[in-house]
């Protein structure tokens, strides 16, 4: 189950204020922050790398990066923003789903569309991979970036479907808290969030991963072409990318299955921490997407390197001027600068020859 919800602590403090949980302020105070910062500025550097990349453009794999980009911001504004006003910026006071009851049913579903949509698209990348390695020339023929962009649509428009349900039993009660009936969200809704957003895609993730590397130690990508090199540089990539989302959403998928009444009257305060830390482990998994590409992915470095030297010009020449490797189109004045460097360098080397 994803973390966009817990338990309703309303019936806990029905008179009494609730009382303070620094540790769990201060992780979504400080975390939720840097979270959000490093989510957005990577979210929006993929989808730039991939639309000026030629290359990467003419992949199907481009419009699953620009999708998943596009769903880890609204993933990031509507369910960890919530959670830093919420919980780090006040005491539990300001939730902004409780502004109106329309707004709640809106809140709510997005929210679950978007993190169930994000993990929905991380198991088609892998469908996606296992087809290009598996069937490659069947993928060069027909997986073009239009298949690619009727698959995501058809499973935004199942997604949305499953979650109408959950717009249907969420309400405003008369205390002004924005919940979901009891019933429903424990006895039905739980098992179809844990199975869209975790299991199905979990399973797919695994086993398609697994013929991948099976196919792969037997070809090894034996071509040296560059669509072949492209080819196993996003396989890597977004295989990767599938780890971290096993890794970072499985934790907070486990805790929902413990006895929460007995955590309630025991450890009140403790599983409110370990919720956080799992659930921003969850939320980091969504904003590290771009960090994996930078690691894994060889040809998206090469091309965000492309990126940073049409953003900045001055300071990718003044680079290439300090390492002698293109002088061509610099100013008169840096050319004097690089050739008195040069003279000094061949003054040093002439003193320090053997007498």
């Amino acid at each position: 189950m994803s973390s966009t919800d817990f338990l309703d602590y309303s019936n806990v403090t029905e008179t009494t204020p609730r009382p303070p949980n620094l540790p769990t302020k201060y992780l979504w105070a400080c975390g939720g922050t840097l979270i959000l910062l490093i989510g957005t500025v990577g979210h929006i550097l993929a989808i730039a790398v991939t639309l000026i990349s030629r290359n990467m453009r003419a992949q199907s794999s481009s419009v699953y990066i620009i999708a998943m980009s596009v769903t880890g911001i609204i993933t990031l504004y509507s369910g960890l923003i919530r959670y830093m006003i919420f919980i780090g910026f006040s005491n539990w006071d300001n939730d902004i789903r409780e502004s109106s009851d329309t707004f709640c049913k809106i809140h709510m579903v997005t929210t679950y569309v978007a993190i169930q949509y994000f993990a929905w698209l991380q198991a088609t990348v892998a469908v996606d991979r296992l087809i290009s390695v598996k069937w490659p020339y069947v993928y060069m023929k027909n997986g073009k970036w239009k298949v690619a962009l009727i698959a995501i649509v058809v499973e935004l428009f199942i997604v949305t479907c499953i979650n109408i349900p959950l717009a249907m039993h969420t309400h405003q009660n008369e205390r002004g808290y924005c919940v979901a009936e009891v019933k429903f969200y424990e006895n039905i809704w739980g098992y179809i969030d844990l199975a869209s957003y975790s299991l199905v895609p979990m399973f797919v993730m695994v086993l398609c991963n697994s013929f991948i590397l099976y196919l792969l130690s037997k070809s090894k990508f034996r071509t040296g072409n560059n669509n072949s090199a492209l080819a196993r540089s996003l396989t890597i990539m977004l295989m990767s990318l599938n780890v971290l989302f096993v890794i970072t959403t499985l934790p907070v998928s486990v805790v929902f299955f413990l006895d929460w009444g007995e955590f309630l009257s025991k450890r009140y305060l403790a599983i409110e921490v370990y919720w956080s830390a799992f659930s921003l482990m969850q939320y980091a998994g969504c904003a590290g997407t771009f960090f994996v590409y930078c690691v894994t992915g060889s040809k998206f470095r090469e091309e965000l390197r492309e990126l940073y030297k049409r953003c900045c010009p001055c300071k990718a020449k003044k680079k290439s001027i300090a390492n002698q490797t293109n002088t061509k189109n610099t100013s008169p004045a840096l050319q004097s600068c690089s050739a008195d460097y040069k003279a000094l360098k061949k003054i040093s080397q002439s003193n320090q020859k053997p007498v």
